[in-house]
């Protein structure tokens, strides 16, 4: 599999719907690009695509980057390319957070803090039914970290040794407006987790198949794990990368061209 073209696609196809649309949240989505794709390679998309009741699930709690996940599902076949085109225009399904109202979206999400509760819940029901291959992944945002139920749900999910959870930390160090430090202080991140007795290890965000390769080790584990990805936001875009205010403003045809020349040239 050749993770480079995937990752340049999905990344041509996330500005492409945020110029259609006039849409923002370029830096969030273009953050989990690897990270997207190294969760996605990690199940099994058949299982996904028939409905599977033993099928992975996939929570993506953080999600104001519904144009990096719509534009990975395409990728991975969960999405037409008409559907995708119709990102956050009237009329679609395919709003600026991730809704379960689209076709292989297990939960919506946006109010952030709140999909990691959900995944929590999803991998205890797998082991009330003795299921020991299904996987869950959640992706969360390290901003999203400043919320309290994300650190009630990682003391459930110890409590109750789920060893069939992986939590991926988006750890782009900005929120909204700022460093995400700057809002409310989250480090020393890996030794919290610790504190909670859950595995954890520390990738380059960036890199695909270490993060397929964490994923992996995970069966080998007999609690959570929490992998911390390491990247940058606004990935592949040289005037949005650690440029905030790429939060919240649109492309202009100037701007989307001068991304698309960008995202080439990598």
């Amino acid at each position: 599999m050749n993770f480079k073209l995937i990752t340049k696609k999905i990344r041509l196809d996330i500005i492409k719907m945020l110029y259609q649309s006039k849409a923002s949240h370029l830096g969030s989505s273009l953050s989990v690009v690897e990270t997207l794709v190294g969760m996605f390679s990690s199940v099994n998309i058949a299982k996904i695509k028939s409905r599977n009741i033993n099928r992975d699930r996939i929570i993506i709690s953080k999600g104001h980057c519904a144009a990096g996940y719509n534009a990975t599902m395409h990728s991975f076949g969960l999405l037409s390319k008409k559907q995708m085109e119709s990102y956050h225009k009237n009329n679609s399904y395919l709003a600026g957070h991730a809704s379960h109202s689209v076709k292989f979206v297990e939960h919506s999400t946006g109010a952030l803090g709140h999909g990691l509760g959900v995944a929590v819940g999803c991998a205890i029901g797998l082991k009330s039914k003795k299921n020991k291959k299904s996987l869950v992944l959640c992706l969360c945002g390290d901003g999203e970290l400043q919320e309290g139920s994300i650190w009630e749900s990682l003391l459930l999910a110890s409590h109750k040794k789920l060893d069939n959870l992986v939590i991926l930390i988006d750890y782009n160090r900005l929120s909204n407006i700022t460093f995400t430090n700057k809002v409310v202080n989250i480090e020393p991140l890996t030794r919290k987790f610790k504190s909670f007795n859950l595995n954890v290890s520390y990738v380059d965000g960036h890199n695909s198949l270490k993060i397929i390769n964490e994923i992996k080790r995970k069966k080998f584990k007999k609690k959570p794990l929490v992998i911390i990805c390491k990247t940058i936001k606004g990935k592949g875009v040289k005037f949005a990368e650690n440029n905030q205010i790429w939060n919240y403003r649109s492309l202009d045809k100037k701007h989307y061209e001068i991304a698309k020349k960008n995202i080439m040239e990598n």
